[in-house]
Formats: C-alpha cells, sequence, structure tokens
C-alpha cells in the first residue's frame, strides 16, 4: 500500500528519484529522453470520445513561438509535489448500492473506478460513523449509547453498520493493492458532546477530548485489523459548518491543535503511521480566516507538537470562489499557497461534488478541470513566473449515488449531489438489472489518475508546466504535468472555452508536440 509521507511536499531532484525516502530541497530536475511517439487521449464536452486512444503523435524540433498557436511549456528543470491521488468517498449510501447490485454490475463498476484498465482511482475517503449519505433514516456512530449512558473505555465500538462498506473496501483494495485509504468523522458520539445529539453541530465536551482521541484510534485499529489501512485521518468533517438536518460538530483551532495531539500521539503508540489532516474544509472568502486560525494552532506555535503529527492539509471546494478569483484574495489557489509556502506541507481536495446545479457534462467537465483535477493538482506559479508545490490529488464526494442524488435520508432535505458514477435498478417486464454512467468528474480526474502510478515503489513527482502569456486560473487552458519514475512525462490539458478550439504546442526543452483541441475538452499526453 502507498503510504503517505509527512512533509511530502519538498522538492526532490532527479538523481534522487531512485529513492523513495530520499528528499532534498535542491532539484537539479530530471533526466528526460524523448520517445519515438507520444500516446494521446482524449475526452470531449460532446462525448464524442471518453478517455478515447487517438492517434500517436511525433515530437518535432521547436524553435520560436507560433503566435497563431497556445503555446504550453514543460520544465524539467525541479519537481514538486508528490502525487497522492485521486479518488472520492466510498460513503454507505455508496457501499449500500453496490452491494445491492448484481455481482457482474458492481465488479464492473470497481473496475472501472480502480483498476489499471479503468480509472486507476488510489484514495478512497470513509466516513467514520454516518455522514450524510446513508441508507435508511437513522444516523450512527461506531459507539451509540442510550441518553444518559457513557462509554469512556469504548467498550461498545462496533462496525456494525459498516458490513457493506467493508466488503466493498476489501474488493477495492483486491482490485488495486496500492489503494490509499482515508478516514472522516461527521460527528462524535452524542454522549462525548454538549449538545447530547449528533445533529445541530456541537462541541465536544472537554473531558471527552482524549476519548475523543481514543476512539479515531479506535476506528483506525478495528480497520487495520480487517486488512484495511487508514493511511489519512481527519478529525471532524468541515468544522463549524453549522446546524444542519445531519450530523456536525463544532470545533475550533485550539481544540484540533490539543486533539491532533492527543490522537497523534495515541496513534504513534499502537504502531500507526497515519497521517492526520488538519483541515477538511473550505478556503475562500467566507472560510479562509477560519482555516487560517487552524494552520496558525497547528503549524505555528513552538510549544505545541501536533504539527509533527499532521503533514497534510484538506480542502473542500464549496466556498463559491472556485480555484482562482481575481477580485478577492481568498481563492484556493491562496490556501495552497500558504500551506506549501508557510508550512511546507502537502494539501489535498478532499471534497467537492457535481451537482443538480449544473448537469450538462460540457460544463461540467470544464468546471473539474479548472477548479478541481488540473489547475490546483498543477504546480503553483504566478505572473513573475515563481513557482510551488499544488495539491497532491482530488476527491469528489460519493463514488457511487443512484441518478437521483441517493439515497440520503429524507431529514436531509433533498438530494443536491451526484456521484462519480450513477448506478441504477431497471425493472422491465418482471427482470431487474442495473445500469451504471460515468460523470464529467470519472473522466476529469481518470486523465490524470490512469496515467500515474508508481513504478519501482517510485512516487510520480509534478513538473512545471505553465501556458505563455498567461495566469494559471484565467486562461481558457489548463494544464498539469507528472514525471513518471519509468521515464515518460504526463501532461494534461484541458481546453475550457465553450466556443472556440485552440490549437497548442507543447514543449519540453527544444521539441515539442503539437494538438489541435476542440472546445471543452481534455486531453493527456504520455511522453
Amino acid at each position: 500500500m502507498k503510504k503517505f509521507k509527512r512533509l511530502a511536499a519538498v522538492f526532490v531532484s532527479a538523481a534522487m528519484l531512485t529513492s523513495v525516502a530520499a528528499v532534498s530541497a535542491c532539484s537539479k530536475g530530471v533526466s528526460y529522453s524523448y520517445p519515438d511517439k507520444v500516446s494521446v487521449y482524449e475526452t470531449t464536452g460532446t462525448k464524442a470520445s471518453l478517455l478515447g486512444r487517438k492517434s500517436s503523435i511525433s515530437f518535432s524540433s521547436f524553435g520560436e513561438e507560433d503566435y497563431t498557436r497556445q503555446t504550453i511549456y514543460v520544465s524539467t528543470d525541479k519537481t514538486y509535489q508528490e502525487y497522492a491521488g485521486y479518488g472520492a468517498s466510498m460513503t454507505h449510501a455508496s457501499a449500500h448500492l453496490l452491494m445491492r447490485a448484481d455481482e457482474e454490475t458492481r465488479e464492473d463498476v470497481l473496475k472501472d473506478l480502480f483498476s489499471r484498465e479503468g480509472a486507476n482511482f488510489s484514495v478512497v475517503r470513509i466516513p467514520v460513523g454516518a455522514s450524510d449519505y446513508i441508507p435508511g433514516d437513522k444516523y450512527f456512530t461506531c459507539d451509540d449509547l442510550p441518553e444518559g449512558q457513557t462509554d469512556e473505555a469504548l467498550e461498545h465500538f462496533n462496525l456494525d453498520n459498516d458490513k457493506d462498506l467493508i466488503a466493498v473496501l476489501k474488493r477495492v483494495k483486491e482490485i488495486n493493492p496500492d489503494v490509499s485509504f482515508m478516514a472522516s468523522p461527521w460527528s462524535a458520539p452524542a454522549w462525548m458532546k454538549q449538545n447530547e445529539s449528533l445533529l445541530g453541530g456541537g462541541a465536544l465536551k472537554e473531558s471527552m477530548y482524549e476519548v475523543y482521541a481514543d476512539y479515531l484510534v479506535k476506528f483506525v485499529s478495528e480497520y487495520a485489523a480487517q486488512g484495511l489501512e487508514i493511511s489519512l485521518l481527519t478529525l471532524v468533517n468541515e468544522p463549524g459548518v453549522g446546524a444542519l438536518s445531519y450530523p456536525t460538530m463544532d470545533m475550533i483551532a485550539p481544540e484540533a491543535s490539543l486533539i491532533t495531539k492527543y490522537t497523534g500521539e495515541k496513534l504513534a503508540a499502537q504502531g500507526f503511521d497515519t497521517d492526520i489532516v488538519s483541515w477538511d474544509f473550505n478556503y475562500g472568502s467566507s472560510s479562509a480566516a477560519y482555516a487560517d486560525t487552524y494552520f496558525e494552532a497547528i503549524y505555528e506555535e513552538d510549544a505545541k507538537t501536533s504539527g509533527k503529527y499532521s503533514g497534510t492539509v484538506g480542502f473542500h471546494c464549496y466556498d463559491g470562489d472556485g480555484y482562482f478569483n481575481s477580485e478577492t484574495l481568498y481563492g484556493l489557489k491562496n490556501g495552497i499557497e500558504k500551506v506549501s509556502k508557510d508550512y511546507n506541507k502537502a494539501s489535498l481536495i478532499t471534497e467537492i461534488t457535481e451537482s443538480a446545479a449544473s448537469k450538462d457534462f460540457a460544463s461540467n467537465l470544464s468546471y473539474s478541470c479548472k477548479n478541481v483535477a488540473v489547475n490546483p493538482c498543477a504546480v503553483q506559479t504566478d505572473a513573475d513566473d515563481n513557482a510551488w508545490n499544488g495539491c497532491g490529488g482530488a476527491l469528489y464526494w460519493n463514488f457511487v449515488l443512484d441518478s437521483d442524488g441517493g439515497p440520503t435520508p429524507a431529514s436531509h432535505g433533498g438530494n443536491a449531489c451526484y456521484g462519480v458514477i450513477s448506478l441504477d435498478e431497471v425493472k422491465r417486464q418482471g427482470q431487474t438489472t442495473y445500469k451504471y454512467t460515468k460523470s464529467s468528474a470519472y473522466y476529469a480526474m481518470a486523465h490524470v489518475s490512469k496515467f500515474l502510478y508508481e513504478v519501482d515503489g517510485v512516487p510520480c513527482r509534478a513538473l512545471k508546466a505553465v501556458v505563455a502569456n498567461g495566469i494559471q486560473g484565467l486562461s481558457d487552458i489548463c494544464v498539469m504535468s507528472y514525471y513518471r519514475n519509468d521515464g515518460a512525462i504526463v501532461v494534461v490539458v484541458c481546453n475550457t472555452n465553450d466556443q472556440s478550439g485552440s490549437a497548442i504546442d507543447v514543449v519540453i526543452g527544444n521539441k515539442k508536440i503539437s494538438y489541435n483541441m476542440v472546445p471543452q475538452s481534455v486531453v493527456t499526453f504520455v511522453c
């Protein structure tokens, strides 16, 4: 299983690419040999091509820019963030739908998601207890008790509600042995909270800080006993999101720092090398200030030890500013920059979803590339060509929902979210069959994840790729590039313009490949 390493955001030199453990702030770049042919894969907003293999193309000499074409420069001088992976959450709702389907359909869906022949997704987020996406109407945790009772020794801890989930995850690991699991609680058990309810927000009782840490470590331990190792662990999903109709919990920065310390110490004492994710929420105009208090509490105070247990920051993408907002200082790009430059921590997009707000495949494909799958996970650059580490990967919300965005409890107030895959039961003439469709999010992420994987135990690392005379996040062209340890360079380019195609030249060293992109399309070049 791939390990998430704390402080994995630092640069690495070409000579050190033969060693997973070796890192250095002084990069000498990578040694690259041009292949005879470049493999090309394309997805178009019209669905005329869906991750389709196109005719291979060849490098030609590059002399100077052709200003009738869009020039993209890929630099091999340095490598940046390590590839962590793409994926989504396997909620109880997702697992329920998969286990309800016939075995053949379930196997097809899981292979399309996790196999090398499919999308090769490699990170799975798991709810600790119930999220807002469960079958049935009763929310739960892993240690629920009648009102007035407590269980500080966690003698009643159980995974009774996770049977379908565990069965699915075990099969996922068989299909992709390199998969990593990330665990996120929506709420502590009600008896640990001040409001004594899973709903309505509410913070932990101060007397329960260490008990909650024990609860999280118990989850990691019990899943390990099932053969499912938790690589990443958040303290709570969306701290301070408010009093909603599904499980939520408030947690302010000083509490997060202390609970990170307790949880990290307890994980280490039991021999778990689990990285604690320090945030797991938005970074935008209405949330950046709150996020900054977390970073300061966990990473800045010398007296705290919590920072050594947290090497990753998780970002959601719901704030509304998107990846880049030229009118504010609070786009996601600013959060990625702060995490990389100020704290030398890795970052990961941990949740975003397609929703009822847009059902248009082409528009959703462009949105994903611009705000989730490409721009945030590229090497970050500014107008002066300065560069820093981007996100190591991205996760959407539910892996699988039905085409109506369910199941969720009726109290949720409506199903606004859609799965990376929609899986539906079809009844005709007394016969029940199942069909599924892949979303634009599937294809946007798969254009990256399918082609990035460890070679000889060495993960892929990002290369700087920039559009000539463009500002990352404002250009119609989105681009990212990674170096794979078999010597390949993978370049992903998206044209988000819904009217015009774009003729592009991708330049590596003194050679280029040329391609004509149609409107709202994504192309992956394996060079």
